[in-house]
């Protein structure tokens, strides 16, 4: 007999008894209908064979698009493996954490061959977790509260048909925790309701989430598919949720976020707001009130413990754009990890109060008098664009991309400067643009210094750690510098470094360039040099430094093509570090 799965997870956890082994045929299939096949064809690579991205070719003989291979399992046996677009690493796919062996961690693809049938087949769309056009869920509760029944924990939905009995979740290493992976067409409102069942029958306890903020109107959960492959956990965050409610099973605290506003210029006509992890970052969606009208703007909110970072916005935009925006705040001290403040949340209530743009515990002083500062940048060792060379910061009106100010060259000596007037506060963040970084109104990450070169001896060397910046919190650096009140002409910097061109014996890449593109970029990206190097590492960052997705010893003389399409969007830095440890960095936009 010949069965057709499309979720695996529950099979791990049945207990199965053999008087002998027994072999299963198990066939592997992939849909590339979506995908540029490469001409060095499909393959997969897993525990079964080494883990040899050459060895074992899947083929499409019907020329429908799905590739396949076939072989013999004795089971039990649990498979890890992964689907690869070519025959080396450069070219495996991402798989989506829904169908992870863990949704943080090891991140194969599984399938475990209980034995019982003599086949069993494995069908995914490439880059997915069920076939084509299928929604992915991966159901968790969190059951710490309640008294499991001996008759498990279930969900029922209509993604189902709404059977108590049928869809059992499991808790797989014993931390109360249960999980399930469910796959199914989904319906046109592209969402799903559901109950979890401790039991499995509708005489059994069952969730009644009537009135809360995650159900449909009768009780039901309500997870909206905003994506093909799902997570199902507490919003905004990565926390199981609790058996009958929205939230986690552990106690929310309360936080007092407070603000001292009374040192800027002006505040934002939006008033203030708070983004952090814990509101996936939206500078509009948690605003702070300033009720008694003494300048201190403060909000209160229930937050699971846990470590957390985020910044105040004078105003709802984090660029200052629009009408009424400012800027949002760039404090520099000890309280500052990746360019973002960071909070430590325990099981008692506390009280975060700083200045704006201050560490907590630091006075509030008032900013010093508006003066003339003279920005100077060396583009001798550019190509330097046709559009010019540009200064973005937080001084700027509105900050950053949107306000761009273009530098001259009046003299042709490739050194490149602008004198404004600059108020606000003490601390200036900026940074130069080699090309227009705002064209057509929409902001272009590219051209601006990412602050992070490599040297030859392969240290990284930063902004930061050169003493003339900080981490912006996205995977970059800002530069930065102390007004003081006085005009001020400030040293000469060549591009991308904190001393002039030729001062600071860093071995970057000559006579090479790196293009990536599209960028920004939401599915595929090529990475194109325009010189061979015989070997080289490429490494992605996201904005908190983390690699995400890395390649060793690619032979770069044409192009590497790299999937993107489950990254989160946002920004990601691009390094290239050759055998002769040159180096080059530039940045990816992702949608």
């Amino acid at each position: 007999m010949m069965k057709h799965f499309y979720l695996f997870f529950a099979l791990l956890c049945f207990s199965v008894t053999f008087s002998a082994q027994t072999s299963t045929t198990v066939t592997f299939s992939v849909d590339m209908n979506g995908e540029t096949v490469s001409p060095e064809g499909v393959h997969i690579a897993g525990g079964f064979q080494e883990w040899d991205p050459v060895a074992t070719e899947l083929t499409d003989d019907d020329m429908d698009g799905i590739y396949t291979f076939s072989l013999d399992v004795v089971g039990p046996a649990l498979l890890e493996f992964k689907f690869i677009n070519g025959n080396s690493w450069d070219f495996v796919e991402d798989v989506p954490g829904a169908c992870q062996v863990e949704v943080s961690g090891n991140d194969n693809r599984f399938l475990f061959v209980t034995g019982i049938d003599d086949a069993v087949e494995y069908s995914v769309c490439y880059e997915s977790c069920a076939a084509c056009g299928m929604s992915t869920v991966r159901f968790r509760v969190d059951m710490s509260q309640e008294t499991v029944s001996a008759l498990g924990v279930h969900v029922a939905g209509s993604f189902q048909g709404w059977d108590p009995s049928t869809t059992e979740l499991y808790d797989v290493d014993g931390d109360m925790i249960y999980e399930t992976i469910q796959s199914f067409i989904p319906d046109s409102t592209q969402s799903i309701v559901f109950k979890f069942v401790n039991g499995n029958s509708w005489l059994d306890p069952n969730e009644n989430l009537l009135g809360s903020d995650c159900e449909d109107g009768n009780g039901n959960r309500l997870l909206p598919l905003d994506g093909e492959n799902v997570i199902m956990s507490v919003a905004g965050t990565a926390t199981p949720v609790c058996y009958n409610s929205c939230g986690s099973c552990v106690s929310p605290t309360s936080v007092t976020f407070r603000v001292d506003m009374t040192t800027q210029a002006a505040v934002s006509e939006n008033g203030v707001h708070v983004a952090g992890n814990f509101q996936g970052w939206s500078p509009g969606s948690t605003p702070l009130n300033d009720s008694d009208g003494d300048g201190i703007w403060e909000v209160v909110l229930e937050m699971a413990p846990g470590n957390y970072e985020f910044k105040f916005i004078n105003g709802n935009d984090w660029g200052g754009n629009g009408a009424g925006n400012i800027d949002n705040e760039n404090p520099a001290g000890d309280c500052i990890e990746n360019g973002n403040r960071t909070l430590v949340v325990g099981e008692e209530a506390m009280v975060y109060e700083a200045c704006y743009n201050n560490c907590p515990g630091v006075a509030c002083m008032p900013d010093p008098d508006a003066a003339d500062i003279t920005f100077r940048v060396n583009m001798a060792d550019e190509e330097t664009s046709l559009d010019g060379v540009y200064i973005i910061g937080s001084f700027t009106s509105p900050a950053w991309q949107s306000g761009a100010v273009a530098l001259s060259d009046t003299d042709g000596d490739d050194v490149w400067e602008i004198t404004t007037v600059v108020s606000g506060a003490a601390e200036v963040f900026y940074k130069f643009t080699n090309g227009d970084p705002f064209p057509g109104g929409e902001a272009d990450y590219t051209v601006e210094e990412s602050g992070s070169v490599m040297g030859a001896d392969s240290v990284e060397v930063t902004f930061e750690s050169e003493g003339c910046g900080v981490p912006n919190g996205f995977g970059a650096f800002n530069r930065l510098h102390t007004r003081s009140g006085a005009s001020e002409i400030l040293d000469i910097v060549c591009y991308n470094s904190c001393s002039d061109c030729g001062a600071d014996g860093i071995n970057t890449v000559t006579g090479v360039d790196i293009k990536i593109f599209p960028n920004p970029a939401d599915n595929n990206v090529m990475v194109s040099v325009n010189n061979q190097l015989n070997s080289a590492d490429i490494t992605i960052t996201d904005s908190g430094g983390r690699i995400v997705y890395e390649i060793k010893d690619s032979n770069l003389s044409g192009q590497v093509n790299i999937n993107v399409s489950d990254f989160s969007p946002g920004i990601y830095q691009i390094t290239l570090l050759s055998s002769d440890n040159l180096s080059l960095v530039k940045r990816l936009v992702v949608q």
